[in-house]
């Protein structure tokens, strides 16, 4: 039951950031240092690949080798970074629109939830394989999905950087994208 339970959060996880798929983009905008943001945010795709590849493998590893170590070591990371960065970002100011809030109170939630589950479970032996599967799938093309619409973020923030607009610090700059919102400095 526990592994079940399991595999269905790294599905759900998968399935909600194809829905908003910004997810990993924010937290890794909060949690890359400010001081350094403007010339690493070119990271920020890879940062997300590898984010969704840890979850994959460590589903990989717990329901398909003889290694669940591994697949428990990767999870504990990627369910870690989840929840270390969703609680960043659920502190950050949303202005009007509390559904990101709750969507990464959500994220933080699922992510305690998975290392409490990950740390109590020995395999997904008693998980079917295609479940596995399809949460292997899921989660590597949501991690797809996100690689390229944080390219676009990356790409954007760069252009007002050219443009020598003022650019608001981090995490602000991609959720005043996502809600279509001028930046705080009154420019638009």
């Amino acid at each position: 039951m526990k592994g079940l339970l399991l595999t269905c959060i790294y599905l759900v996880q998968g399935v909600l950031n194809l829905v908003f798929y910004g997810i990993p983009s924010i937290m890794f905008s909060v949690l890359l240092p400010q001081r350094v943001f403007r010339e690493v945010a070119w990271l920020l795709p890879f940062l997300v690949l590898l984010y969704f590849a840890l979850g994959a493998f460590s589903l990989y590893f717990l329901g398909f080798t003889p290694r669940p170590g591994r697949g428990r070591v990767l999870g504990v990371v990627y369910f870690s970074l989840g929840l270390v960065g969703s609680t960043a970002v659920s502190r950050e100011p949303f202005g009007e629109t509390p559904l990101l809030r709750v969507l990464f109170v959500a994220w933080a939630l699922l992510s305690l939830l998975g290392l409490f589950l990950l740390l109590r479970t020995e395999n997904l032996e008693d998980v079917s394989p295609l479940l596995i599967v399809s949460a292997l799938l899921i989660l590597l093309f949501s991690g797809a999905v996100s690689f390229l619409t944080a390219q676009w973020i990356v790409e954007d923030y760069y252009a007002h950087i050219h443009m020598n607009e003022s650019v608001p610090e981090n995490a602000t700059v991609i959720v005043a994208h996502l809600e279509n919102v001028s930046p705080p400095n009154g420019t638009g």
